[in-house]
This record gives C-alpha cells, structure tokens and sequence, in this order.
C-alpha cells in the first residue's frame, strides 16, 4: 500500500508493512511495527528492530506537525510510561475478548 507520509503509515492499525528509518550514521534500520500509543496527549510509536533480539523495542514519538518526522525517545522515564499505557492497553482488550467468549457476566447455574 501507498502511504502519503510515515505517520499515516504508522496510524493504519493493518500496516503490515517494514518500517525503515535511517539512524543517525546515514545507516537504514529496519523495524516491525509493534503498536502506536497515546501518552500525555502525544502519538508513540513502539517499533521492533529487526536486527535485535524479540523482546527490544525502540520508542519514537511522532510529530502531527511534520507527518515525517519521528524522534527516538531517550528518557527512560517517558518510555517506561508508554509502555505501561501499551501493557494496559492490551490487557483491557485481553478483558474484552475474554469477556466477549464468555458471555461477560456471570453464568452459574444454581
């Protein structure tokens, strides 16, 4: 699929597709994307770099004011909390399934 900028690509929840970005030393570093997150009213993407091992992820926060600029981020702090706010996200939809294939309430025949 075409992508008018890197944030509408990222935005598409069914973007399948490799993100390449290009680090700092002019090098491409390919990375699969994880999830896009809100925090502090600000759009995080969490992507995986190919070249590292399953578990690593890179955090970037993306700018809606230049669509194509995206900024690692470095402070700890803040991606720590976007990942907290990742990790709650999937645990409400985890709920929400569950509670979908089990009917939601309480079942117990007396």
């Amino acid at each position: 699929m075409y992508y008018e900028s890197l944030m509408e690509k990222l935005l598409d929840e069914n973007n399948d597709e490799i993100i390449e970005l290009q680090a700092e030393g002019g090098d491409n570093v390919k990375f699969e994307q994880v999830a896009v997150v809100n925090y502090e009213g600000n759009p995080y993407a969490i992507l995986r770099p190919l070249s590292m091992r399953e578990d690593q992820v890179a955090i970037f926060k993306l700018n809606p004011e230049d669509e194509d600029a995206i900024e690692v981020v470095v402070d700890e702090k803040i991606a720590d909390d976007v990942l907290a706010v990742f990790q709650e996200e999937i645990d409400n939809y985890s709920e929400e399934d569950e509670e979908e294939n089990h009917g939601g309430g309480n079942n117990n025949a007396k």
